[in-house]
Order: C-alpha cells, then structure tokens, then sequence
C-alpha cells in the first residue's frame, strides 16, 4: 500500500476525532455534524458518496451495533439501500462485503471507504447507532462465515486459472 494511502486515512482519523471532539462538548441535545466538518467530509469522500452516507445515519433503519458480554467482540450492522439486505462490519477493519468497496475501492483505487465503513464511523460520532448485546458464540460464527465469504473469490479466481489451463493443455 502506497504512503499516499496512510496519509489519507490519517487525515480521516484527524477529522472524526475533530468531528468527535466538536459533537461532544456541543450543548444541543441533538448531535448533529457542524458545517465545517461536512465541508471538510464532502472534500475528503466526495459529495455522492457523503450524501449516501449521511442517508444511512440518518435513515430510518438504524445501524446496530452488536456486542459481545464482555464487550471486547463488536460488530455493526449497516442497512442496505437494498430490501431486506445488511452488511456486517467490523470495527477497527476497514472491509466490507457490498458491491460499491469491491470495485471502487479494491478494484479501481478510487475510494478509500465505502459509504456503509463510513458510516460506522460517522453514526456514533451523533449518537445514531442503536446497540444490542450478542453472544460470543454468536459473534465468532459471524466473524467466522465473512472470513469464508472473503476467501471465496480468490479461490474461485484459482479454480477457473486452473480449469483454463487444463483445458489449453
């Protein structure tokens, strides 16, 4: 990965932390994202992809956060803008399994983020996720059954190389 890469998601982390430190000394019972902030998101991310975003953490399905008894498992739960479809997210990792990461973050480089990772973000920062308890065991074949979704399409790629090259043979 490129130095330009750690250079931009420091600069996220520098302005969710701003955005955090803005959202909790503010006096209204409301926490809502100052203009400032949305500026400097917009120029960051881009105005679509902000947009979107800002509809999931304001949305009226809510994003879930799900942790385990002793609170060192989470997981969030983002709505899709399809019927009946969720992602699931880890926190701490930047990943996700919808079709907008797959292709314009790991295939054309051109987003660092896609708009359910940055809502994970933005969504606790106003007070907007909604937060349930999940057992471990739970929580472990969640995290077991991503990894296996992950690894399917790099096997898959190896099966079809191989199929070809025997049928060349």
């Amino acid at each position: 990965m490129s130095s330009d890469f750690f250079v931009f998601y420091d600069a996220i982390d520098s302005l969710l932390e701003r955005i955090q430190h803005s959202a909790g000394s503010s006096n209204s019972g409301t926490r809502e994202l100052p203009k400032e902030h949305l500026l400097e998101l917009e120029s960051l991310f881009g105005r679509a992809l902000l947009n979107r975003t800002l509809e999931l953490v304001y949305g009226k399905r809510p994003i879930k956060l799900y942790r385990t008894p002793d609170g060192v498992g989470q997981l969030y739960e983002v709505p899709s803008s399809e019927f009946a479809v969720v992602y699931k997210i880890f926190p701490g990792i930047n990943y996700c399994t919808c079709k907008s990461y797959r292709f314009w973050v790991l295939q054309q480089r051109h987003q660092a983020l896609c708009k359910h990772l940055l809502a994970t973000r933005l969504a606790p920062l106003v007070d907007r996720v909604s937060t349930e308890g999940i057992t471990l065991q739970a929580y472990l074949e969640v995290k077991a059954a991503l990894i296996r979704e992950r690894l399917k399409p790099s096997e898959s790629r190896v099966d079809a190389g191989e199929g070809t090259s025997r049928q060349k043979s």
